[in-house]
């Protein structure tokens, strides 16, 4: 006795190729890719393969109408909406679409925001609204040991005129100055910056 499959319902994917008028390859290739599933019997429903490789092609590519009038571009008037979390665009918060995208269309809008995001940091960067990380910590680092060194300074530049005022030993002045006023930069060691 000769298996057969339910109405509507082929039992080999080279008949499904046959009947949607694709080669049996794309249909190897769409099956891979898992676009494409049989269904739990082995046997191939002819209507939900015509229908997941139309929500998964690349309309532009498309070469093939897949046999059925259906497969056909819909007018704009009858076409479905997106789904509102891909065709919003992201929260400020989320730099990138956290879209995990079904269909073409949904991968394909997501792929455009975020070439809009890519050009409007490219044009920031040019304006001078946006510096590089690496080069401002080094600009810092450099601002601070510049602050240090002439803090450290200091003390030898002005000892002796405050010596003079005060009354007291140049040497035992400076020395003072000198201790206390390294003490307080190792106590702000540990400061570090942070740029986010």
């Amino acid at each position: 006795m000769i298996a057969t499959a339910p109405p509507g319902r082929v039992a080999s994917q080279r008949e499904v190729a046959r009947r949607l008028g694709i080669s049996h390859t794309a249909l190897q290739k769409a099956q891979r890719a898992g676009r494409i599933a049989p269904e739990a019997d082995g046997s191939w429903d002819i209507d939900k393969v015509r229908a997941r490789l139309a929500d998964s092609s690349d309309p532009v590519r498309k070469t093939a109408t897949l046999g059925s009038p259906a497969a056909l571009p819909m007018p704009a008037a009858s076409r479905p909406a997106l789904p509102a979390p891909i065709a919003a665009s992201p929260p400020a918060s989320d730099p990138l679409p956290r879209a995990a995208p079904n269909t073409f269309h949904d991968a394909r809008t997501a792929n455009e925001v975020l070439k809009a995001q890519e050009r409007r940091l490219r044009l920031d960067e040019r304006k001078g609204k946006l510096v590089d990380k690496a080069r401002a910590l080094l600009l810092v680092h450099r601002l601070a040991k510049e602050e240090r060194d002439a803090i450290l300074a200091w003390p030898a530049r002005v000892a002796a005129e405050m010596a003079a005022e005060l009354g007291v030993d140049v040497h035992r002045l400076q020395t003072m100055m000198d201790t206390r006023l390294r003490q307080h930069l190792a106590a702000r060691h540990d400061v570090r910056v942070q740029v986010s």
